[in-house]
C-alpha cells in the first residue's frame, strides 16, 4: 500500500468517524507541522553548509540486500533532543551514516572520535564531503568506514551507539551482539540512540537475548518533534535512548 494511498484511506475514516470539522482542523494541523519541520531542516542545513535532505533508493545505490533500509536522514531536532540524554565523552558511531548529517551533527559535540559506518561507497564519498564543508563542528576526529555493518569491529571506547533505522532482522541482531561482545571484552557504561524502536530494536531488547537485561539500566523516549503520535504505532514516532552498564556489580 503507498504511502499516499494510506493516507487517503485514513482520511477517509477519520471524515467518517469524527465527522468534517475535525478532520479538517487534524489536516490543517499536520500541514501546519509538515511545513515547520521542513523549515527547520533547512535552516540547519544552511547553518551547517552541507546537503543531506531527501531520500534515496536502495536500486539506485546498487545494494541488493534484504535487510538494509534505504536512505533517508533523521531530523537535526529530534537527534539534538535524544542527546541531551548521553554523555559526550569518548567515541561515538552511526551505523548507515548516510549522507553525513548524523556525522556533523554530532561533530558539534566534543567527543574523542566520530565514526560512520556506511555499506554504500557512493554515500561514503558524498557523507566525506558533507563533512569536509561543515561549519560549527567540534570534534576534528570524524572518519567513515565503508563496509556491511555487521562485519565492523566495535571499539573499546566507543559510548554511543546511533541507529536511524539503517537495516533490519539478523544484520541488526548481528551488529547489537558485537555491540555486547565489545562491551564484555571492555565492561563500561555505554548508551544506544535508536529511532523508532518498533523496526526490531525493542523486541530484541525487550528478550534480553543479546543484551542482557542487567546491562539495561533505564530507557528515555524522547518523541519526534512536529510529527502526530501515531496510534498503530507509538514506538514509530521517537527516539529511545537505552542506558547500559556492563560492569560487574560490586557486592558490599
Amino acid at each position: 500500500m503507498s504511502t499516499t494511498f494510506s493516507r487517503i484511506k485514513n482520511a477517509a475514516r477519520m471524515l467518517k468517524t469524527e465527522g468534517p470539522g475535525y478532520t479538517f482542523r487534524h489536516a490543517r494541523t499536520r500541514l501546519f507541522l509538515y511545513a515547520k519541520a521542513r523549515l527547520t531542516e533547512e535552516l540547519y542545513e544552511r547553518r551547517f553548509g552541507v546537503r543531506t535532505r531527501g531520500k534515496i533508493s536502495l536500486e539506485s545505490l546498487g545494494i541488493d540486500d534484504p535487510d538494509s533500509v534505504w536512505y533517508a536522514p533523521t531530523s537535526y531536532s529530534a537527534f539534538f533532543n535524544a542527546m541531551k540524554h548521553v554523555p559526550v565523552s569518548g567515541a561515538f558511531v552511526d551505523y548507515g551514516s548516510g549522507l553525513g548529517r548524523t556525522l556533523v551533527a554530532a561533530g558539534t559535540f566534543p567527543f574523542n572520535r566520530i565514526t560512520g559506518v556506511e555499506l554504500s561507497q557512493s554515500l561514503v564519498r558524498r557523507s566525506l564531503e558533507n563533512v569536509a564543508k561543515a561549519k560549527r563542528t567540534i570534534c576534528q576526529n570524524i572518519e567513515v568506514v565503508c563496509m556491511n555493518a555487521a562485519h565492523w569491529h566495535v571499539p573499546s571506547d566507543v559510548i554511543v551507539f546511533h541507529f536511524f533505522n539503517p537495516f533490519l532482522n539478523q544484520t541488526l541482531r548481528t551488529v547489537v551482539g558485537n555491540i555486547a561482545q565489545s562491551l564484555r571484552e571492555a565492561p563500561r557504561q555505554a548508551w544506544i540512540v535508536f529511532a523508532n524502536p518498533s523496526w526490531g530494536m525493542a523486541q530484541l531488547m525487550r528478550s534480553g537475548e543479546v543484551i542482557p537485561h542487567e546491562w539495561q539500566k533505564h530507557t528515555i523516549d524522547e518523541m519526534w518533534p512536529l510529527r502526530l503520535v501515531s496510534k498503530v504505532d507509538p514506538e514509530g514516532n521517537l527516539y529511545r535512548v537505552y542506558a547500559l552498564d556492563s560492569r560487574p556489580t560490586i557486592e558490599h
